[in-house]
């Protein structure tokens, strides 16, 4: 799909964008040096951006109008010939004082790399439907821009698996505008696509699924309530039913985990934030976490768990729960 000059007056992510490097190709040749096709003027010449068959590469195709004939294609007669060498060269020019590398001329045009935005990540969270009977359903936000949401869609049909045809993204109208993926990663695969489907650059894609947000955020918990020894318990309502799981901690600087990365207390930290995942996604839960210090101290801290976040609770809630530890207000987490 070709882009045209206009593209820079719409914002640079949103559903259907054209490719990033495609984009970067058209704003890097000015306008009024190099108009689109449909603005070709008679005796004058014009552009036409679009994908250059590799992911990352540009083409830039010239069309030059001479009394003779429109050319899309390098004239062998002399005078049109040094013509279309010198807009050529000038395409390449502009492309080249832009950071574009790999430049190659064509008997087309141009094809060239651009360089990689220094953009800010673009994060994206990936949480399951809060139906737990939906399996393999999620939904996919950005907290950055709220207008891009996709949902994830695996095709399992209530669990069943066969007759999938993998895990789809749809975009915010219910289009499919991805592959499907019959992969254990395939959701992760087409959270991605849909992505790039966005116009988002692939090195500035960040998708962060609810369980790993939900581990760092037990993390951050812990990190909050400073060296000593620390007992999370969550607690969440699913299906009508209350669960609760508990994860122990040790911290003995501020900010470093004494346990294991792989270790069972690690484990019981995972499982402890797959049910945060849970009450994240169905939105309703608590997270307390007793801390036990080397003075033989104790404190109390408690969150509300919400969709995206966790808040924290009331002094008046704290106290309910001290059980002779000290109410501690901590700050919100994300």
């Amino acid at each position: 799909m070709p882009v045209k000059a206009s593209v820079t007056a719409q914002p640079r992510y949103h559903e259907g964008a054209p490719a990033w490097y495609v984009r970067a190709a058209r704003e890097a040749l000015p306008v009024e040096d190099f108009p689109d096709t449909d603005d070709l003027a008679p005796g004058g010449h014009a552009v036409f951006v679009a994908h250059g068959g590799e992911n990352g590469r540009a083409s830039v195709q010239l069309s030059m109008d001479s009394p003779q004939k429109c050319h899309t294609w390098r004239p062998k007669s002399a005078g049109p010939g040094k013509r279309w060498d010198a807009l050529v060269d000038g395409i390449a020019a502009c492309l080249e004082a832009a950071g574009f590398t790999d430049v190659r001329r064509t008997n087309m045009g141009v094809w060239a790399t651009p360089p990689n935005p220094a953009d800010e990540e673009v994060e994206f969270l990936l949480t399951p439907d809060a139906d737990l009977e939906n399996v393999g359903v999620y939904h996919l936000t950005s907290a950055q821009y709220p207008k891009l949401t996709a949902r994830i869609d695996g095709g399992f049909h209530r669990g069943v698996t066969s007759g999938s045809g993998g895990f789809v993204a749809f975009n915010s109208e219910g289009t499919p505008v991805t592959a499907g993926y019959r992969t254990a990663d395939g959701a992760l695969r087409a959270a991605r696509d849909y992505a790039a489907y966005c116009g988002i650059p692939d090195h500035l894609i960040k998708i962060v699924t609810v369980e790993d947000k939900a581990l760092a955020l037990l993390d951050a918990a812990y990190d909050a309530a400073g060296p000593g020894a620390h007992t999370a318990t969550v607690t969440a309502d699913i299906n009508s039913h209350r669960v609760t799981e508990q994860a122990d901690a040790l911290r003995l600087e501020a900010g470093v985990p004494a346990e294991s990365a792989e270790g069972f207390r690690r484990e019981r930290q995972k499982r402890a934030a797959k049910l945060i995942a849970l009450a994240m996604a169905t939105g309703g839960g608590t997270l307390v976490v007793r801390s036990r210090y080397p003075d033989r101290s104790a404190a109390v801290r408690g969150w509300v768990l919400a969709s995206s976040s966790a808040e924290p609770m009331s002094e008046a809630e704290l106290r309910a729960l001290a059980a002779g530890a000290q109410p501690s207000m901590s700050p919100k987490l994300t």
